[in-house]
């Protein structure tokens, strides 16, 4: 399966067409792509977008606030900051 085509509706949503790579099949197909939500924020002043923050986020950052202190090295906690 491939792209065949994509149209731009607008920034966020996109129409796509797929086409089968099989030959015999042939088989064609209409989908649309869209962007929900920002994983990180962007580095621009003034970006072209702002979307919500995805609610998987936001809810690691209020668990990372709301954990107890301890003196213990967190593994994971280089992995969590790069998100």
């Amino acid at each position: 399966m491939r792209i065949r085509t994509s149209v731009g509706q607008t920034p966020c949503f996109r129409s796509t067409y797929y086409q089968c790579q099989n030959v015999a099949c042939g088989a064609t197909f209409s989908g649309s792509v869209t962007i929900d939500y920002q994983l990180s924020p962007s580095g621009l002043a003034q970006p072209l977008m702002v979307l919500p923050v995805a609610p998987a986020v936001e809810r690691m950052k209020a668990l990372r606030d709301n954990a107890k202190a301890t003196d213990q090295m967190d593994l994971l906690a280089a992995l969590e900051e790069a998100v």
